[in-house]
């Protein structure tokens, strides 16, 4: 065949290939609305890394000073995708203490941790992180958070809420004392503990710290160990609502200025509590003087007695001194001496008037009748004020118990 006749036919195959081909795109481009769309049918993109992270904890309610462990899972869940550069940063909630992690962070700064790994992909599996905290005092919640990222890759975050158990306030722990004070002169502290559960607390310790310049004279009941300024009262187990007195006697120091007296209660498996008073050290001025005396228990429907003694331990005269004296419910009043200047169910008032520095011991007495329910606390409040001069405050509490019925024995002769 000579030459020119197989151009001839090669031009004739080409024309019937490039019809065809023609036709294929018309028929296709009809059924796919148009060339642009049959264009995106035909794209093809890889797929992209999935990250996937889940948090736990050991304890869903721990309690302070527990040890909890924060687990950590995570990985890449679309198949045939590596991840890479992947970092996991932990932020540990306030309320909590870095103790260890597994394996070891890469980094930890202000609460956050940072792990890292060079890759995941769907065959590494879950890869795991355990974070150890410890938890601390004071917090109700711990809010943590985490946050998983790899290069290229969408983030991805989880959270985890946990309670924290709070424990009952198994002590009470009070301390009262004068507000102010002369220098070197005598100072007077109360403390009361008090078990205010339904369960007994063992191995009860008070322990007080005495402010600088304060010194120790005497207590009762004396303290079980004594190196000022720390002082430590064993006492022993208290049942429950059972409470105990120390009355300490100091001098003040040579110096005006406020003093700041610590004290603290412990048991055994119990949260410690403490509590605080502040006194004024000064050179001169008025300083009143209120105490409050009564039965710890009465019965009810019986007669109450309280004993109230006020004066002004100052060097100076305090001027236009009110005493106010705040019953309980459910007493009835039968006598005051002296009389009162105002005289309700509520309370008493008693308008004194001045009161000389160094004045000796005034004593008003009031006498009630108690009514209402059994097994209650009366609480009894008075408050001293004046013009000028130092306020102070007392209280008294009395336990009512049951009228007591005693049946007379009768013997029988056989």
């Amino acid at each position: 065949m000579s030459t020119r006749h197989l151009r001839t036919r090669l031009s004739v195959v080409i024309g019937i290939t490039g019809v065809w081909l023609a036709v294929v795109l018309l028929s296709t481009t009809a059924q796919w609305g148009s060339a642009d769309a049959l264009s995106a049918r035909l794209t093809f993109s890889s797929p992209i890394p999935q990250l996937s992270l889940a948090k736990t904890v050991s304890q869903p309610a721990p309690k302070p000073n527990d040890l909890i462990t924060y687990v950590l899972a995570y990985s890449n869940t679309q198949a045939s995708t590596q991840a890479f550069n992947v970092r996991l940063y932990d932020f540990l909630p306030a309320g909590v203490q870095f103790q260890s992690a597994a394996p070891p962070a890469a980094s930890y700064d202000n609460g956050v941790l940072l792990f890292t790994a060079p890759s995941i992909g769907p065959a590494t599996g879950n890869m795991t992180v355990s974070v150890t905290v410890r938890v601390l005092e004071g917090y109700e919640q711990l809010y943590n958070h985490a946050l998983l990222t790899a290069d290229g890759v969408t983030p991805t975050q989880a959270s985890l809420l946990t309670g924290v158990q709070q424990p009952a306030a198994w002590l009470k722990l009070t301390k009262t004392g004068p507000q102010a004070v002369l220098v070197n002169g005598q100072l007077v502290y109360t403390l009361i503990c008090e078990n205010t559960s339904g369960i007994a607390v063992n191995d009860v310790t008070v322990i007080e710290v005495l402010p600088a310049g304060l010194s120790f004279v005497s207590a009762f009941p004396s303290p079980s160990t004594q190196t000022p300024p720390v002082l430590s009262w064993s006492l022993g187990d208290l049942g429950p609502g059972e409470k105990r007195t120390i009355v300490m006697t100091t001098t003040a120091p040579a110096s005006v200025g406020a003093i700041i007296n610590t004290a603290l209660a412990d048991a055994r498996q119990r949260v410690m509590t403490q509590t605080l008073l502040t006194t004024q050290v000064i050179t001169e001025g008025a300083i009143l003087d209120v105490a409050k005396g009564g039965p710890e228990t009465v019965s009810l429907g019986g007669e109450l007695v309280y004993t109230i003694r006020y004066r002004n331990v100052g060097n100076s005269p305090a001027a236009g001194v009110v005493l106010t004296d705040t019953f309980p419910a459910d007493i009835s009043v039968i006598d005051v001496d002296p009389e009162a200047t105002s005289l309700t169910s509520q309370w008493g008032v008693w308008s004194i008037g001045p009161v000389g520095p160094a004045s000796p011991e005034y004593t008003i007495v009031i006498t009630a009748s108690v009514r209402g329910n059994a097994g209650r606390t009366l609480l009894n409040v008075v408050d001293i004020t004046g013009q000028t001069g130092f306020p102070d405050h007392a209280e008294w509490q009395t336990q009512v118990r049951p009228i007591l019925v005693y049946m007379p024995i009768i013997r029988r002769n056989r």
